[in-house]
């Protein structure tokens, strides 16, 4: 019998009637200054900087590698004693206090019933004061967390103040810092539904009904009567139940309902039901509850991962919760932006790394058809870092790990809880034996989605049985691997967590095109070149040490069936951890298809190819403007899922060719202390795309044209050689926002034919007037240290993006200036 694993999900909460949420958005004043009095409900805030909410204070300060020099032994990077790292947190001023106080108004009848204030992420180890008085704590920056702070209040204004502190040495990334997600006030009858109080089920799903059990906490006193109705994703009650209840203090109960003809969510079809919850006390309603859902079944075997009985191969990527320029600030429309670019690349999965997401997360992947894991811890007891999670872990980790789980385990999205990453337990075999204490936890809550974690030490994991004790095993980076492990272990369930780990930055070529063929004992590169200006090229010769190219990974999933797919580290370049640029002075990472800013990477198109069944790919590079070329000649790379390509320069052709799919993969290993495949190389490279070794640069045109398999053109793309720069190129990547979203353009120096200039790299003013002002700019350059809040710009190999905040209802007015060249755009309009 197969072993059947089902879930309903999605979390929203909706107050009608007597309840009642509220963003707590505007009007907080902010200070860095540790006043050691701002707790007090008089204190003179008057001087304090007034900010919105979400707010990250350390994005808007300069980059500068003295906050953030860490002294640390990275077991991951094989280091054998600590140096010196600076960059690895962002370089951002993110250590320090951060005072916020604002005012909050409340009635006499508001105070008959229950108020909650709720944080959706506070970085972090924050205080919460109500008038004066110490409400509660919570260290972990990434954790949704509340207060029931009725007995603080008093009826009219009221002080809140939250005090928060992050140390040196804290990450191995930009955390971020301040109340950098929404903050809201939750208002309630006495009696209610308690705060994350529902789990929605289905043990039975067929195409003519599905039954759905809910699990409802309530709070309260008395007898109510409690009306439960399920809505369909047109909005029609489908079915409903009406049942007397007896409250004392803490009720659950427990209710089925049949839905005939369930529409699945799916990932093309992700459609949502919502189950509304109402308390009446005769007939008046003192509380309504609101949760969204999907209705579907997961399924997890050897030999793969099942979504409505349909085998499902992770195209997944791992992202980390900066959102570029903007900083740790949560943005839902910036995020919106990231998955609808990943969707486009193919991706059907997203782990989100190594921390709980902000919960409008999940609600776009619900909404989206993502599929997704919520991962809560990056440290156990075993520091990686000096101030890191494991000084709070003993205390704070069942609190946490269960809040994360009560908050999120009804979205559809989520298909697994992974409970650690490259924990590492992992090298002295859990003495503590930590993986099985947190599962337990996590079955105790939830037993109808997988538990996982992330384990970089496939040998110690699955010799310990960490990796047994979790129901799905998850592997960083290794790739060479995955046959032994089936071969050993013809039962263990897996997939590969994190891969790749090839470096890039946008538009930018090396020459000659060398790949380090170089292995240590570990089966790491030995050899990979770091280039001084920290910008390494595309064509995917330079990685971690332990890394490799997307095609490594690809050619090992096809060969490894039984491997449930991939997250790709990462899907955006992020702030912090710029290995293997340490030195380099690099404040942001390098791994990712698309950039810091948000532009595609050559490599983007290369997953697209191979993930993205619907897209049409024709990509080739480098581009085709070399004024200074010091080689003759060099690879054009062509990433495709046509049959074959032909390759004109200036009309003269390279030959028609293809894709050359090799058999034997060289690095293999049945030996699982091999704990890397780093490299690449031009065998594996040619199966994945189509290469042309050694191409004569002439300025002109090259174009690539695409044939089906009848030698029929189906297709063509062309670059051609840049002439001088001549006009700046602005352009929205929307028409339209909402007030109070953010904007963004893509801002690209062209020639008077309207080519791309990618050599251009001088700097930018820029002015932002009417329903917007200016919030952030980037370039893509992890070694540009211009901040990243004031409003000039580097432009970066030709291009660079701006972000605008929108706080009125009409057009934006961008006004972009170089030395010599400037222009105006109002396309962009705020409804």
């Amino acid at each position: 019998m197969k072993n059947i694993w089902t879930t309903i999900g999605l979390f929203l909460l909706t107050f009608h009637a007597n309840a009642q949420q509220t963003d707590l958005l505007k009007n907080w004043k902010f200070t860095n200054y540790d006043y050691g009095a701002a707790f007090q409900e008089n204190f003179d805030d008057s001087t304090w900087e007034k900010v919105t909410v979400p707010h990250d204070w350390a994005v808007k300060g300069d980059f500068d590698f003295a906050n953030d020099v860490q002294l640390t032994m990275v077991v991951q990077d094989g280091d054998s004693k600590p140096f010196y790292r600076t960059g690895r947190s962002g370089a951002l001023p993110y250590v320090g206090i951060g005072w916020y106080r604002t005012q909050y108004s409340v009635s006499a009848a508001d105070l008959k019933g229950k108020v909650q204030i709720m944080f959706d992420g506070a970085m972090s180890n924050s205080k919460v004061f109500v008038n004066g008085q110490y409400v509660g704590e919570r260290p972990f920056g990434y954790i949704s967390f509340y207060f029931d702070v009725t007995k603080f209040l008093k009826a009219g204004d009221n002080t809140i103040a939250v005090r928060l502190e992050n140390f040196n040495s804290q990450s191995r990334w930009y955390p971020g810092a301040g109340l950098y997600r929404k903050v809201s006030v939750i208002k309630t009858h006495a009696t209610h539904v308690k705060t994350w109080g529902t789990f929605v089920t289905t043990p039975s799903i067929s195409k003519k009904k599905a039954i759905a059990n809910l699990n409802l906490e309530l709070a309260g006193n008395g007898k109510y009567t409690i009306k439960n109705e399920v809505l369909n994703p047109a909005g029609k009650v489908v079915s409903s139940k009406t049942s007397s209840v007896q409250i004392n203090d803490n009720q659950l109960v427990n209710e089925q309902f049949e839905i005939s003809k369930p529409e699945l969510w799916s990932l093309e079809n992700p459609n949502l039901y919502q189950l509304k919850t109402t308390i009446l006390a005769g007939n008046e309603v003192v509380d309504t509850y609101s949760t969204t859902f999907g209705i579907r079944t997961v399924r997890y075997e050897v030999d793969g991962f099942y979504l409505n009985d349909k085998k499902v191969r992770f195209n997944g990527v791992n992202m980390h919760h900066d959102l570029g320029p903007v900083g740790a600030a949560f943005h839902r429309e910036l995020f919106v932006r990231q998955m609808k670019k990943m969707k486009a690349m193919g991706v059907n999965a997203i782990r989100f790394s190594h921390n709980p997401p902000a919960p409008e997360a999940l609600d776009v992947c619900d909404e989206l058809g993502l599929l997704a894991i919520d991962e809560a811890f990056d440290e156990w007891q075993i520091g990686k870092v000096t101030n890191g999670y494991s000084i709070h872990f003993d205390k704070w980790s069942k609190t946490d790990l269960t809040d994360m789980i009560l908050r999120d385990r009804n979205h559809p999205s989520i298909i697994m809880w992974s409970i650690g990453n490259e924990i590492m337990e992992q090298y002295k075999h859990d003495p503590n034996k930590i993986t099985s204490y947190l599962n337990k936890i996590v079955k105790s809550l939830d037993t109808t989605r997988a538990t996982t974690a992330g384990f970089n030490s496939a040998k110690n994991a699955i010799v310990s049985g960490m990796a047994t004790t979790v129901d799905v095993a998850a592997f960083n980076y290794k790739a060479g691997i995955y046959g032994a492990i089936r071969k050993q272990y013809p039962n263990l369930k897996f997939f590969a967590s994190e891969t790749g780990g090839s470096v890039s930055v946008r538009n930018s070529y090396k020459f000659p095109v060398v790949f380090d063929t170089i292995h240590g004992k570990r089966g790491d590169s030995s050899h990979t070149v770091v280039y001084p200006d920290g910008h390494p090229g595309n064509f995917e010769t330079t990685n971690v040490p332990w890394g490799y190219p997307a095609y490594k990974e690809f050619a090992s999933q096809e060969k490894n069936p039984s491997v449930y797919g991939e997250f790709v580290w990462t899907g955006y370049d992020y702030l912090g951890e710029p290995s293997p640029y340490h030195n380099a002075e690099a404040r942001s990472s390098y791994f990712a298809p698309v950039d810091f800013v948000g532009l595609e990477k050559d490599k983007f198109y290369q997953y697209q190819a191979q993930w993205n069944k619907d897209a049409k790919v024709l990509h080739f590079f480098p581009h085709w403007t070399w004024p200074d070329l010091k080689v003759k000649s060099f690879p054009v790379v062509c990433y495709t899922n046509y049959e074959k390509a032909e390759l004109f320069v200036n009309g003269k052709s390279y030959g028609i060719k293809t894709k050359k799919p090799i058999s034997k993969l060289d690095f293999e290993s049945n030996n699982l202390a091999k704990e890397a495949s780093g490299g690449g190389n031009w065998d594996l490279f040619k199966a994945y795309a189509i290469v042309w070794d050694d191409v004569v640069y002439e300025p002109g045109e090259a174009k690539i044209v695409a044939y089906d398999k009848n030698n029929k053109k189906v297709a063509e793309t062309k670059r051609v050689t840049a002439g001088a720069p001549h006009s700046i190129k602005i352009e929205p990547e929307i028409a339209t926002i909402q007030n109070g979203e953010v904007g963004v353009y893509v801002i690209s120096m062209v020639d008077k034919d309207g080519n791309l200039c990618p050599h251009f790299n001088d700097d930018m003013d820029i002015e932002v007037s009417g329903a917007a002002s200016f919030l952030a700019a980037g370039n893509g350059d992890p070694v540009n240290m211009q901040n990243l809040s004031k409003p000039k710009r580097k432009f970066f190999n030709g291009q660079a993006v701006i972000f605008v905040q929108s706080n009125s209802k009409g057009k934006i007015t961008l006004a972009t200036k170089t030395k010599n060249i400037q222009a105006t755009s109002t396309e962009l309009a705020v409804k």
